[in-house]
């Protein structure tokens, strides 16, 4: 088998050098695409508890009337 030459090991350290900076920006773009997801996670459960809190006071509302309607003269 013959040995190969510097111009070959040269082309393929260059083919290998241009995979890894391939396979180096796919990394990069899940990182990005995973931190855009943690976002919208958050800006989810924000919602949430937000809406979540909006139903607990709805729920008060007809104990905190009456409360109220108590305490007036």
């Amino acid at each position: 088998m013959p040995q190969p030459s510097d111009v070959d090991i040269q082309i393929e350290v260059a083919v290998l050098k241009n995979r890894l900076d391939h396979i180096d920006e796919s990394i990069h773009n899940v990182r990005d695409q995973i931190e855009e997801v943690e976002q919208r996670v958050m800006r989810i459960e924000r919602t949430t508890y937000m809406l979540l809190g909006g139903l607990v006071i709805i729920q008060l509302l007809p104990s905190i009337t009456t409360m109220l309607s108590t305490l007036s003269p």
